[in-house]
């Protein structure tokens, strides 16, 4: 019979293999010789695959004794017995032999006769012998000799139902090729010859086997080693998911890209989530956020219809809600505004080579209740540490990333004052400019309603929006003005980004450059003047017990004179009128006020008035203001809707509840105001002004301007505008702005509460409204401006003469310290108020700001006209590229030579200094201090504020860290 498969060992060979290693039971009664000729029969006549051992000698119709022969004789040796089925396939019951070992059998040409003795049926003695370890010895025989010790009980293979046999792949595996153990493998068996089976076809008898065998699940206890084919296995496996992973990938990056457009060479803005990136020269994402934030998930981008094009910008539209339009513009750094660009081209400008680039985001409305708004991310990345804006209440707030806005109009307010007032306002000076520490600006344009919040509930987003609600007038009515009689313009916000290489050079390059345009000499002088001399403010608490007279003012500049700082100005507050808004002395409290500021005068002062656009309405000028105008029309901001005949609005200022405000949008009370104000000027020979223009909150809350305004903060910028052809007076000071004003006026930090709190408030408002645009900046009485509302009154106490107040001894050094290194000094508490050794530090910090700090300043002023930077700076613009510079705000430096550390915290009597990069000199000791580090506990006395000036000729010094 031919082989029709590969060739396998002899039966014999594999019976040995199977009856050695796995105790394979065979039928009872039947040797070797007749088990061949059964098999070779069998498949003769092809009985089924799962064939039982009956079904075998069934087809080959043998006879097969049933039992074996009696027990053996005590010199037969059992080893173990058959118990039958277990989770390997047999139990082998061990039966150890005390007498000789013998070795495994060659059976392979031995025929072995069927014993006539029986044993009981279900059992398999085998005369072998094991060692104590349990493995069997071998013993040498002469080939196709039979050990006579050996007797061979067999058993049908398996049941009809239940056929437990070991797969044949056992065998011929490497579990008999390699033996853990030691014991023998197959290389043992002596395999020579063929038996009767290999002659009559025993290959394919191997096969059944194979068939049959392998059907059965092999227990892991056979399963010594894993096959090879497993590293292939795994190494496809992973192949397999690296190539999904990688198309899938490149399918999610392929997306992405078709959903964002590249605008230009550094924004690039996805349609459908509204996502926009700006990246600088450099490829960095430095400003990232989401446009049209109240659209909704669903609402599509489609591209604008011709007529609602505009040229030179990409147009987008959302249906029925609102028009997106992108442009690209140039600084011109020549001159303060932008140039749309020709084309999308963007090279450096004529004139300087620079990495700024400007881009305009212009929204328009299409619904007029769509509300249109824009949010920034704030995190490090993509967005850094934010700047600008304006005041915010607190004095933590420098970063913008460490304070919290809610989403609010952006007007002029008065900052919050009170634990209990949660009501949250701006301050008294606003810029509508953003920076951050990446180098990215925004700049949102004057005609639009602009709201801001920041940090809001902790989003760590910059959001600006455009909503006629609230803004300078009732929600609800203003919203109604707006649309049906305000402007005809549509609701709009509109903004320019713009990148650069760091923050300082986009601060820089964006700064203001108009300041120099139509300063005149005397201008620039009054300004030297302010920043060399004090600013003396006369509180009516503080002279004769409120009771404020000529003999009261003359005792007060005596008071200066004494400690030997008899230059400045005298500043009176609104109580030089009888009545605000008389513009006229009080002839009863000042009959012969005219010689009384003569002397003042021939003492070293010069006299500053404040005034306001408000006015009493039982003040003298009320009436005639209702006849002033053309036409015989009011000059005063009229009622909303008083169509007929305008009535004025009235609202309440400080302690007068009954008060109109001057409508600054018509020319006539624009040359009535001058009028006004020149009359009194020339009477008493005024030097100067302090001009107090209030709030937007200030405002009546239901008016409108004879000229419509995109925000009612800019009648401010009016009302300066007729007080400028007033000859031979200037105005200094203005308490609120939203547009930076010519010099030789200062812009006033918003008053500030007489605590510490209020202390460390002033180094972060200043650094604020220095980066928004106000490079000339005059700080609040030494001391504060207010008591603390509903807070403890630890932080003032009685003066020496214990008529009136003062804020606290320990404060008022403190901050009398601090004020001496910025642009103006202003008194309202004087030095005697306390004791001789507050009188010695005040008089040692004025000759140290006139005799050495003042020449900074002076040169800090004059580089602020021509480059717009700030007199007083952030340490990043020193260092824009030092981390540590970026988050610091109890520090400043005065331009670029001079760092200031003071000490702002109650006790304190040493501080942690940080220096920016390059070499500075201690000017407490004169020892020279290497930059970039920080000077742990340094020890600060009550009369010491530590600074440190920059050092020329660096390269002269060595240095030890």
């Amino acid at each position: 019979m031919e082989d029709d498969g590969e060739a396998q060992p002899p039966l014999s060979e594999m019976l040995s293999r199977d009856g050695r290693r796995n105790s394979i039971s065979m039928p009872q009664g039947l040797d070797l010789q007749l088990l061949l000729k059964i098999a070779e029969h069998s498949w003769q006549t092809k009985p089924p695959i799962n064939s039982s051992f009956d079904d075998l000698v069934e087809a080959g119709g043998i006879r097969v004794p049933d039992a074996c022969p009696s027990p053996l004789p005590p010199a037969r040796r059992r080893i173990g017995q058959v118990t039958g089925p277990s989770k390997s396939g047999l139990n082998y019951e061990p039966v150890h032999s005390e007498s000789e070992e013998i070795s495994d059998l060659d059976m392979s040409e031995t025929e072995s006769p069927v014993s006539s003795h029986p044993v009981p049926s279900g059992r398999v003695r085998v005369g072998i012998s094991l060692d104590p370890k349990g493995r069997s010895t071998k013993k040498t025989k002469k080939k196709g000799e039979l050990d006579d010790d050996t007797e061979i009980c067999l058993k049908p293979l398996a049941t009809r139902r239940n056929s437990g046999i070991i797969p044949l792949k056992i065998a011929d595996s490497n579990f008999l090729k390699s033996d853990p153990d030691g014991d023998t493998t197959d290389e043992d068996v002596d395999n020579k010859g063929d038996s009767p089976v290999q002659q009559n076809g025993g290959n394919k008898f191997t096969k059944i086997f194979k068939d049959k065998l392998n059907s059965v699940p092999i227990p892991k206890i056979f399963h010594k080693r894993k096959p090879k084919e497993y590293k292939l296995q795994v190494f496809v496996a992973i192949l397999f998911l690296t190539i999904i992973l990688l198309v899938g990938s490149i399918y999610v990056i392929h997306q992405e890209k078709e959903l964002q457009k590249s605008y230009f060479d550094r924004i690039r803005f996805s349609h459908k989530d509204r996502r926009i990136r700006v990246s600088n020269e450099k490829g960095k994402d430095i400003l990232t956020g989401i446009l049209g934030a109240n659209l909704a998930k669903k609402d599509k981008a489609w591209p604008c219809l011709k007529q609602d094009e505009k040229p030179g910008h990409t147009c987008l539209e959302w249906m029925n809600k609102a028009r997106l339009y992108f442009r690209i513009k140039h600084q011109n750094l020549m001159d303060t505004g932008f140039s749309a660009a020709p084309n999308d081209s963007t090279a450096a400008p004529e004139g300087r080579a620079s990495s700024l680039r400007c881009y305009e985001i212009y929204w328009e409305a299409i619904n007029p209740d769509f509300k249109l708004k824009d949010c920034y991310s704030l995190g490090e990345r993509g967005g850094g540490h934010f700047y600008g804006g304006g005041e915010i209440p607190g004095s933590d707030h420098w970063p913008l990333n460490k304070t919290s806005v809610p989403y609010s109009p952006f007007i002029t307010g008065n900052r919050m004052t009170s634990e209990s007032d949660t009501h949250f306002q701006w301050g008294r000076t606003l810029g509508r400019f953003f920076i951050n520490s990446d180098g990215a600006a925004i700049q949102i344009t004057e005609d639009t309603p602009l709201h801001v919040s920041i940090n809001e509930d902790g989003d760590r987003k910059l959001c600006l929006g455009s909503r006629f609600e609230g803004y300078g007038n009732d929600p609800q009515e203003n919203g109604q003005r707006n649309r049906q009689n305000g402007p005809t313009r549509p609701l709009h916000l509109n903004y320019t980004i713009c990148t650069g290489e760091n923050a300082l050079e986009t601060a820089e390059l964006l700064a203001d450059k108009d300041i120099w345009d139509g300063l005149k000499h005397e201008d620039l002088q009054v300004a030297r003047l302010l920043a060399q001399s004090p600013i003396w403010r006369i509180l009516p608490e503080t002279i004769n017990h409120g009771h404020f007279s000529e003999a009261a003012l003359l005792n007060y500049t005596d008071r200066i004179a004494s400690l030997h700082l008899s230059e400045g100005y005298i500043l009176f507050d609104e109580s030089w009128q009888q009545r605000i808004g008389d513009l006229a002395m009080d002839l009863t409290r000042f009959p012969t006020m005219d010689e009384t500021l003569n002397i003042t005068r021939r003492r070293g002062f010069k006299v500053a008035l404040t005034i306001q656009p408000f006015f009493s309405t039982q003040s003298r000028n009320y009436e005639e203001g209702l006849y002033a105008g053309d036409n015989d029309d009011e000059i005063w901001l009229a009622e909303k809707n008083s169509d007929k005949k305008k009535v004025p609005a009235l609202t309440q200022y400080k302690n007068w509840t009954s008060v109109a405000v001057l409508d600054c949008t018509k020319s006539s009370a624009q040359q009535w105001l001058e009028k006004k104000v020149s009359a009194v000027v020339d009477k008493y020979r005024i030097d100067a002004l302090y001009v107090d223009l209030g709030t937007t909150y200030d405002l009546p809350k239901f008016y409108e301007f004879s000229k419509p305004l995109s925000s009612s903060d800019y009648y401010k910028d009016l009302f300066l505008k007729a007080l400028r052809p007033i000859q031979h007076v200037r105005t200094i000071v203005v308490s609120s702005a939203v547009k930076l004003p010519k010099l030789p006026t200062f812009v006033s930090l918003s008053p500030t509460e007489s605590s510490w709190e209020g202390l460390q408030s002033v180094i972060p408002n200043i650094l604020t409204m220095g980066v928004a645009g106000y490079p000339f900046i005059i700080p609040g009485a030494i001391g504060g401006d207010f008591w603390p509302v509903g807070k403890s009154n630890a932080s003032y106490r009685m003066s020496s003469e214990g008529s009136f107040r003062v804020p606290d001894r320990d404060l008022y050094i403190r901050w009398l310290e601090l004020v001496h290194f910025l642009p103006v000094v202003q008194y309202s508490f004087l030095p005697s108020d306390y004791d001789q050794k507050v009188v010695d530090i005040a008089t040692n910090m004025y000759f140290t700001r006139k005799n050495k700090l003042y020449p900074y300043i002076k040169k800090a002023i004059d580089q602020s006209l021509t480059t717009g930077l700030p007199v007083i700076r952030p340490l990043w613009m020193i260092d824009p590229t030092d981390a540590t510079c970026l988050k610091i705000s109890d520090e400043f430096s005065i331009g670029e030579d001079i760092i200031v550390a003071p000490v702002i915290r109650p006790g304190e009597v040493e501080r942690d200094i940080y220096l920016p990069k390059g070499i500075w000199r201690n000017e407490m000791d004169g020892s020279p201090t290497k930059g970039e580090k920080w000077l742990h506990h340094y020890r600060v006395k009550e009369n010491q504020i530590p600074f440190f000036t920059k050092m020329p000729g660096v390269g002269s010094y060595v240095l030890d860290n």
